[in-house]
This record gives structure tokens, sequence and C-alpha cells, in this order.
């Protein structure tokens, strides 16, 4: 059974050495963000698709758990011979409102489970279609940040998947507040901002490539660290590669409007990682296979989805004053580090 406490040691040895093969390659700039490509030793097993992949398949549906519906839970069922990478906050469309996922999740072949999620639709509850499809969207990199400190918080408090409801709502209202699509979005969908700003999100994306081997990627403004995603499999990476750049691209051009307030510092980066490194843990059961791994460190926080030795993925959130991490970050003073 998975601890439920906060580590006293250094991390699962499966993270250890995840962090100590990661590689950045070489950064591309727009504005003041810097997005690196990141590189890692590559675990074969568990293999798995993406959901986007999984969605295209005979025996793999998503749908309301009940005809009624629930707000926090959809239900997924995975006829396949294959594992399914479902990804925090991939965003799904249809059924009885949008939703994204709370958590990462693989899903094991020949299974179903009722998956933890987050409406970002908040003005329609009446069914469109009988199953959901992508959306084609992934939360932006803020929404991400503030719904993995909520999850956290709930898997410590209450040892389940659930976000902050009300704040991701808000948040959402903050989106299309600042993408101009407040008075044209009948159903308050976060769909909605990403399609109003389509034109913005790809002139910023169109030249931020997907190279052979990555696995990863890592987004600074100025001189702090937005976040990171790491995925064990590249050609998984590779499927949520343009995704994940316009969720960083949304978040820019729409919260950041376009301006770092600090020039670029190519060092952030690693002195993000090597805390992350040294992060304080706590380990809880997920819906699916493997362990859901919880970090706090000094500038952020995150969490590692772990099967066996292999860190299928991982996310890490630079500090907003979330709670979660210790609110510093590389430009502030260095605190006094807690004794393990």
């Amino acid at each position: 059974m998975p601890d439920s406490n906060p580590s006293k040691v250094s991390v699962h040895p499966a993270l250890t050495h995840l962090f100590a093969s990661l590689k950045l390659g070489e950064s591309r700039t727009h504005k003041g963000i810097g997005l690196w490509p990141v590189f890692a030793r590559m675990h074969p097993e568990p293999s798995y698709i993406t959901l986007v992949e999984a969605l295209a398949l005979d025996g793999f549906k998503i749908t309301e758990v009940s005809e009624g519906g629930s707000v926090p839970s959809l239900r997924v069922i995975n006829e396949t011979p294959q594992h399914v990478l479902l990804f925090d906050g991939e965003e799904l469309k249809g059924a009885k409102q949008n939703r994204i996922l709370n958590t990462t999740i693989l899903m094991a072949a020949g299974s179903a489970l009722d998956v933890p999620v987050s409406c970002t639709e908040r003005g329609r509850w009446s069914y469109e279609s009988n199953e959901f499809s992508s959306s084609g969207s992934l939360a932006y990199a803020e929404l991400r940040k503030g719904k993995a400190a909520a999850v956290a918080n709930s898997l410590h408090v209450n040892a389940c998947h659930s976000s902050d409801q009300g704040a991701v709502w808000q948040e959402i209202e903050h989106l299309h507040m600042a993408a101009n699509s407040d008075d044209s979005s009948k159903t308050r969908a976060m769909k909605d901002a990403y399609d109003r700003s389509q034109r913005e999100i790809e002139e910023f994306s169109r030249d931020v490539p997907c190279h052979d081997g990555q696995c990863g990627l890592l987004a600074v403004v100025g001189d702090r660290v937005e976040g990171t995603d790491v995925l064990s499999r590249p050609e998984a990476y590779a499927k949520m590669h343009q995704r994940l750049v316009e969720s960083h691209a949304m978040d820019f051009l729409v919260r950041k409007r376009g301006v770092a307030r600090k020039p670029l510092d190519p060092e952030a980066p690693a002195r993000f990682l090597a805390e992350a490194a040294m992060a304080a843990e706590s380990v809880h059961d997920t819906p699916g296979l493997g362990s859901d791994h919880r970090l706090r460190f000094r500038w952020g926080h995150g969490a590692a989805l772990r099967v066996g030795d292999t860190v299928v993925h991982l996310a890490l959130f630079g500090s907003s004053g979330l709670g979660q991490g210790q609110g510093h970050h590389p430009s502030e003073p260095p605190l006094r580090r807690r004794h393990r």
C-alpha cells in the first residue's frame, strides 16, 4: 500500500534515476519565453498508446458515469489490447459538458475505470453526444499548475484526486477576459478562448519542432520556470508535443500578455531541475496502474506516475504562491534546507 505521508528521505530511486538522466537540448525563444526540448534515458516498458490514438480504436470509449452524469467523474472503457495513457489536463468534449483530466492515469488493457475530471464548460449540462472525443487542446500551464496543487491537497486530506472546481471555473473566466472571448462564449467553454486565440497560438508554436528522441518540454518565462513534462516513451511524447507547446503559448500569450518582465535566464532550467530532484515526496494510490507521487520543493511542486521502475510521466510546475512549493524561485535568496 502506498504511503500517504511525505517522505523524509530522497524520492523513489526511479525518480532519482530519471532526474540524473535528464538532458536539455537547444532552446527556442519567443518574446522572452524559452522552450527547451528534454531528453532522458528511456525504459521500453510499460508500453502504451496515447488517448488520442485510443479514441480512434474500436473498443475504447469515454462516457458520462451514468445517464444523469456526475461533474467530477467520467467512465472510460478500454477493451483494446493496449494500455492507454490519459494525460493530465487533456480536454474531452461532448456528452453533457467538456472536461479535463485531473491527473495522469495509465489504464490497463481490457479494463474500465471511473476517472477524476474537472469541468471546463460551466454553462452547459445537456447532451450533445453520447460519447466524448478529444477537443484537441490541453489545459494551459497556469490552469494545470493550480489544478495540480488542489489535487495534491485533496490526496493529502481526502485520498482522492479532486480539484477545486470553483477555482477552475474562475481561472477559465480570467482566460476568457484576457482572450476577449468573454462575450462570445455562450457556455464559458475553455475551448472557445483557445479558438479565439488560434492565430496567435499558431504563430507562437510553428517554430518549435519535436526532435528525434525528445521525451519532454521545459518552459521558462524570463527567469522563472513555468513547468516541464517528461514521458517515458518518445513516440508518446511526439503525440503530445504540439499540445504542450500550445498550452504554454496560450498561457504566455494570454496570461503573460506576450511580455516577459525579466530577461530569459538560460541557467534557470538546470537550477530548477536540481531542486526538484531533492523534493519531499508523498506516494498515493492511482485509479490505474502504478503509484502517484506528489512532489514539493523549493521552487515548485509536481507529480509523477510510476509503474515499477519506470516514471511514465513527470510533471513539474514552477511556484506561484499555490502552497505546494516553498514560494521561492532561482532569483530569490536561498532557503535553509530541511533536514531529512
